[in-house]
């Protein structure tokens, strides 16, 4: 603390004075601080919230700082009147008017005719006003700079040693030229005779396409299509290759429409095209199917490849075929081949244009489906559905195909007859009887003169297992193959189906299923469609709706679910996944699995990548990222192995993007070629997969861990949960639980002294690195004893999984 001690008044009053001065004038400092702060942010808040009115503009008279000098410089050259104007009366005497006058050419008036005078000069008054002003002009030029640099250089003379050289070096040169010159010459000779750059492994013929380490792991586009009519910035909704002829692929082109904009248009009637592109034939389509609404998926019929089915926005299924187009195709092809004469004008005009090929058929719009068809399929040669969804004896089947399977959101799987005349004609009761066909005038039977109707064969309406909410499928596969899979569950693989839905469940779905109990309608009248179960187990399998459902062609039960970030490795017959993906790095718009390596499957991405999986080298990420395109990829579709010739030598890949393009790539060699018992290592690494996903459903349920989701999931699987797997032993019934309990009660002792010792082995690895509850997760606390535990721990159950845990001595534990 400081005192002052004052001898005086006035010195006090002195010094007090002073400091109320500086007090006067800090506080006045504050004050204008405050009151410019309170300024600028009125200031700030006026520009902010400025209104701006709309004054219409009015004519102002003409205003300059310079008016007054310029009026009176006019002024003066003005001439100004000095006196008053003088007023003079002209008039005629009165005695001169009414009088008569005669005109004649000498009656004194002289008569001046107009002539031109060379001389005479033309003046023109005019009053103009003139304003001078100096006139502006703004110009920019540019030129270089060159920014002036010191620098320097040191140098010196080259010189030549003057000194010969010594005769011990020349000795040495001369001997080393001799030993050389054999050497240079028998190399020069090898040179002349052997080409330096031949590839010594070209004749073995894997190699041949081969140029360099880069070259394994590159897309090489063999072509593209296409067509600035008919497939210009159009989506490309679907890909299928013609079977049994080589090179010839067919794409479908839809509008490039949002939902929103869809809605806008819908009901509308647009013509599209499935476009038939031949790899002869790079400059327009070689055949074009036409139809009067967008076709978002078709297929090929295998057995008849003229055959062409798809499905529509509106829900129906049409049928094209393309015998006499092709047929067209080929005299067209075979009359310029043997023809020498060099074609006219009219010629290519006729060649440039394509006569579209209209649809054979078209399905009834009230029997078809109630939403756009999302997918579908051909069955077997060997595979028929009748009217109540049974499987044809083999005595009726002939070895083509001629049913197929369509499904769309509405929920409803329908089986469609390309012979749907033959069975209104009462010409296939073992599909159909004429009674179950519709005519144009409804359903009459043996109405002479009316047309049938092209209706579906059979309908399943699916639904869910505990009868809330329908289903809205989106993609489906047939499980034909997988018999040794599904042998134990019963019933015939050719009627079973994997369907995904929109909402992004997975089920397992049987045509032939047994009726419903309750069923009481007439046999012949009842709608079987509503009558049975046809799902057998429904699972979860992604967020999202799945983009690609198909099967392993080496392993038949194997089953791939891409959705829009991973996708799903599934075996029919369990209801959980056996292997999941780590999320991508953009969304997925497909897959396939390699028509040649069973360890191989391609994914296709938004940023027209492609993502290769090969499980023979990593399971956690994709082996290899091909770029194949600069925008969106819609669709793809691999060359079928039987239809390149069974040769591995070039696999080809089609793949539609957003711009209607259509791009044929080769897969890279390494990607194509299997290796060393890669179908052997793959079925193991399921096998493995499979047993991992029983050990953690068992355990699950053996210490009560088992979500709401696997109770689900294996209430609708058809698994009882009165019978439980026990390691080690047999089944066990609820019912009759004497032994087995005991066993499970041991199980369950095993697991949880597992746990206990796991706790104390890392209890001491905690107290060996000195940690302390601070150190520590907040899910990791110790207890009293120098134990770990967690938070209620009293109230968890033990887990299954176990960690690996390094000590700090580097050992292992």
């Amino acid at each position: 603390e400081m005192f002052l001690l004052y001898y005086t008044e006035a010195s006090k009053d002195k010094y007090m004075n002073q400091i109320k001065e500086k007090e006067l004038e800090q506080e006045a400092k504050l004050k204008a601080e405050i009151e410019e702060e309170e300024n600028r942010k009125a200031a700030e808040w006026a520009r902010l919230n400025v209104v701006f009115e709309d004054v219409p503009l009015s004519p102002r008279p003409w205003k300059l700082n310079t008016s007054a000098e310029t009026e009176a410089e006019i002024k003066v050259l003005n001439h100004q009147a000095g006196r008053d104007k003088l007023a003079i009366e002209v008039y005629r005497s009165k005695k001169s008017l009414r009088t008569k006058y005669r005109f004649g050419d000498h009656s004194g008036v002289q008569e001046f005719r107009a002539h031109k005078d060379p001389h005479f000069t033309a003046i023109r008054e005019s009053d103009i006003a003139i304003q001078a002003a100096p006139s502006h002009s703004t110009s920019y030029a540019q030129t270089t700079w060159y920014r002036l640099l010191n620098k320097s250089i040191q140098y010196e003379a080259a010189s030549v040693s003057a000194e010969p050289m010594e005769g011990d070096e020349k000795d040495n040169l001369c001997e080393f030229l001799e030993t050389a010159t054999l050497k240079i010459e028998q190399a020069l000779q090898q040179n002349e005779t052997v080409d330096i750059f031949h590839e010594t492994f070209r004749m073995t013929g894997d190699e041949e396409l081969l140029e360099g380490p880069q070259a394994e792991n590159e897309l090489r586009e063999l072509k593209n299509f296409a067509d600035p009519t008919y497939s210009k910035f159009k989506v490309l909704a679907a890909i299928d290759w013609m079977p049994k002829v080589q090179g010839m692929v067919a794409v479908s082109a839809v509008r490039n429409m949002t939902f929103d904009e869809r809605i806008t248009v819908s009901g509308q009637t647009h013509t599209s095209y499935i476009l038939l592109w031949d790899f002869r034939q790079l400059v327009r389509p070689q055949v074009l199917l036409q139809s009067p609404h967008e076709v978002f998926a078709f297929r090929f019929n295998a057995t008849n490849p003229n055959i062409v089915v798809g499905g529509c926005l509106t829900g129906q299924v049409m049928l094209w075929d393309l015998s006499d187009a092709i047929a067209a195709v080929a005299r067209k092809g075979s009359r310029a081949s043997s023809s020498n004469v060099k074609q006219g004008p009219e010629t290519e005009e006729d060649d440039a244009t394509i006569a579209p090929v209209c649809p054979k058929w078209i399905s009834n719009v009230d029997h078809s489906h109630k939403r756009a068809v999302a997918d579908m399929l051909w069955l077997p040669p060997n595979t028929q559905v009748n009217h109540r969804g049974q499987l044809v004896s083999d005595e009726h089947l002939d070895g083509l195909s001629h049913q197929f399977i369509t499904v769309a959101g509405d929920g409803q799987v329908m089986v469609w007859d390309i012979r749907y005349e033959a069975i209104a004609n009462d010409e296939l009761r073992h599909i159909a009887r004429s009674k179950h066909a519709y005519f144009e005038n409804g359903k009459m039977t043996g109405k002479e003169g009316a047309k049938p109707l092209w209706v579906p064969v059979f309908k399943a309406h699916l639904k869910r297992l505990e009868g809330v909410g329908e289903l809205s499928l989106c993609k489906v596969s047939s499980c034909y193959g997988a018999k040794p899979a599904l042998s134990s569950r019963g019933g015939d693989p050719r009627s079973l189906l994997m369907v995904s839905t929109e909402e992004g469940d997975i089920l397992l779905t049987d045509l032939s299923t047994r009726k419903v109990e309750n069923a009481t309608k007439d046999d012949d009248e009842e709608d079987i469609s509503e009558s049975k179960e046809f799902v057998r187990w429904i699972s979860k399998d992604l967020p999202r709706p799945s983009v690609c459902l198909q099967h392993s062609p080496f392993f038949p039960d194997i089953l791939l679910s891409v959705g829009d970030l991973k996708f799903n490795l599934w075996k029919i017959g369990e209801t959980q996944p056996l292997f999941t993906s780590p999320l991508a790095h953009t969304y997925l718009t497909g897959g396939s699995w390699s028509p040649t390596r069973p360890a191989v499957l391609i994914l296709s991405c938004t940023d027209g990548s492609l993502l290769a999986w090969d499980f023979t080298d990593s399971s956690y990420r994709p082996s290899i990222e091909l770029k194949a395109t600069h925008s969106h990829i819609s669709s793809m579709e691999f060359l079928p192995a039987a239809s390149s010739g069974s040769s591995i030598r070039q696999q080809l890949l089609a793949v539609g993007d957003i711009t209607g393009t259509l791009h044929i790539f080769e897969i890279p060699r390494n990607l194509a070629r299997p290796v060393h018992k890669e179908e052997q290592s793959m079925g193991n690494f399921f096998v493995r997969e499979l047993k991992r996903v029983n050990y953690l459903k068992e355990n699950r349920a053996l210490v009560g861990l088992a979500t709401d989701d696997d109770r689900d999931r294996d209430r609708v699987g058809g698994i009882d949960t009165n019978t439980i797997q026990i390691p080690g032993g047999g089944r066990t019934d609820s019912n009759n639980q004497t032994d087995e309990t005991k066993t499970k009660t041991e199980s369950i002792e095993v697991i949880k002294k597992e746990e206990e010792d796991f706790a104390k082995l890392e209890a001491l690895f905690i107290s060996e690195l000195g940690l302390g509850d601070g150190d520590l997760p907040s899910f990791v606390s110790l207890n009293n004893e120098g134990g770990v535990g967690t938070p209620n721990q009293a109230e968890q159950t033990p887990t299954m999984s176990k960690k690996v845990i390094a000590s700090s001595s580097g050992k292992l534990k």
